[in-house]
């Protein structure tokens, strides 16, 4: 789905006469590099975003079929403020900032299942603008995320990857996983984060990236150390690396949050029920966590080596709707949908563990 108030935004002669003279970097890409697509600058209200009206930003017109435009979700809920500010503030400063000041992206950082990457893209997906995604995988050289070679008659030719397809476009990539990738790796990517340059060894050719491109990127491990064995293969990085990032660490919803977004994805849920979920979600992540876990008040202390966040959440709800004809038969639904999203990979243990916080929470059936 395509953001209909995108479809409002005209770039006519009369806008660009007033970008040529006031707004000449949106002046050249939308008359001079002749884009497939026209920038024009909007305020969120009108993107739909009524909690953030007054935050003017800009927006690229035309992408609907852009392959890198995600579908849009109406239903998504932006509820971290300080992140909306972040990234409206790195996409902002990409077309206010003088030639030669360095391009900044955003490194969001934080538990599995926050909703780091799915934030991210639905925000851009709001403006129209599209994002070349990646994986990096422990193995992927810097080229890797670059370009791929393929052998052809006995000839290297040299295809553009996610950051050169974004680099050449005028719009972010973003890296998943960054904390994977081998620091040298990384760090060979300096140029083309900080100044959008970066050379081809192979043929010698200089990417030269458009206004718009920065790097976005996301993490697990917050590069620290890894005491519960949930993100194996992470790796410190440069710090080189990540001066040229502002950081966010994004954590888990607190309970009231996670209420709020449940009765807003849920409007017919009961509002005990819609509690009791935010109150298990809760309970989930302290047990989760490897310094402390989840201490019941009853001299027991729960842990857990699985997270679970709000995909899962998602997932859960959706899951305990499609079977809820299991209810005359006898079953506790909930419980019977928790476990092919969560519960089947964890241990005997984990799994009573799991069972015990929910029967804390609703009680047994």
């Amino acid at each position: 789905m395509y953001n209909p108030a995108l479809n409002t935004i005209t770039v006519d002669d009369k806008l660009l006469a007033l970008q040529q003279s006031e707004f000449p970097d949106l002046y050249e890409a939308n008359a001079v590099e002749q884009r497939s697509y026209k920038v024009a600058t909007s305020d969120l209200a009108a993107l739909g975003l009524d909690a953030y009206a007054g935050n003017g930003v800009y927006v690229y017109t035309g992408t609907e079929r852009h392959p890198h435009l995600v579908p849009l979700n109406p239903d998504y809920q932006f509820d971290n403020v300080d992140l909306d500010r972040l990234i409206t503030v790195c996409l902002n400063r990409e077309w206010e900032r003088l030639p030669s000041a360095p391009r900044r992206g955003l490194l969001v950082m934080g538990p599995k299942g926050t909703g780091k990457s799915s934030y991210l893209a639905q925000r851009l997906a709001r403006q129209g603008i599209p994002a070349a995604r990646m994986s990096w995988g422990p193995n992927m050289t810097s080229a890797d995320s670059v370009y791929s070679r393929t052998l052809v008659g006995g000839d290297i030719v040299v295809e553009p990857g996610a950051l050169w397809q974004a680099a050449e476009g005028g719009y972010p990539a973003i890296i998943e996983e960054i904390d994977l990738a081998q620091p040298a790796e990384l760090a060979a990517l300096n140029d083309l984060i900080d100044i959008g340059r970066y050379t081809i060894p192979e043929t010698g050719e200089v990417i030269v990236a458009k206004r718009g491109f920065c790097v976005f990127a996301t993490c697990n491990s917050m590069f620290m150390e890894d005491r519960a064995g949930g993100y194996a293969g992470t790796r410190q990085q440069n710090i080189a690396v990540l001066d040229r990032f502002f950081k966010f660490v994004m954590e888990h919803a607190s309970e009231k949050a996670e209420a709020d977004f449940i009765a807003k994805l849920y409007p017919e849920m009961d509002d005990d029920v819609v509690k009791g979920y935010a109150r298990f979600m809760t309970m989930i992540h302290r047990a989760a966590d490897p310094m402390s876990g989840f201490a019941d008040g009853k001299g027991t202390t729960h842990r857990l080596s699985l997270d679970f966040g709000r995909r899962n959440l998602i997932d859960w709800l959706d899951l305990t709707a499609s079977f809820e004809y299991l209810e005359k038969p006898g079953f506790n639904v909930p419980l019977y949908a928790l476990r092919p999203v969560y519960t089947a990979v964890l241990t005997d243990a984990e799994q009573a563990t799991v069972n015990a916080l929910f029967e804390l929470v609703f009680g047994s059936k």
